[in-house]
């Protein structure tokens, strides 16, 4: 993470939750400031894996500071709280796989 924190500006704010990860084949959440602290796969509110063919949607709120899943257009729950600041959206893939980043309005439900 030497690269993420040489780049690290007032616009992180004051939160200790610099990077967050949803893993697609259990649900487990894992997260890290980078610095000190990790913590990984942790099981939240909504944990559930996915399938090959679902849609997952995750919705940043930093007016309250949660990030949400979202499952096929079903919510599944807030996966962390406590964030501030600016965050960017990367992606993983193991093993193959369609991946496509929107900005968008979560499923009205």
């Amino acid at each position: 993470f030497g690269d993420f924190l040489a780049a690290r500006t007032d616009t992180w704010g004051r939160g200790n939750v610099h990077s967050c990860d949803y893993n697609l084949k259990d649900g487990l959440m894992s997260w890290t400031n980078w610095d000190d602290l990790a913590e990984t796969f942790l099981e939240w509110e909504g944990v559930e894996g996915c399938l090959s063919g679902d849609t997952l949607g995750m919705v940043l709120n930093l007016d309250e500071g949660t990030l949400s899943v979202y499952k096929n257009n079903r919510r599944l729950g807030v996966m962390k709280d406590g964030l501030c600041g600016s965050y960017c959206w990367c992606v993983s893939v193991w093993g193959g796989g369609a991946v496509a980043i929107k900005i968008g309005e979560p499923p009205r439900l």
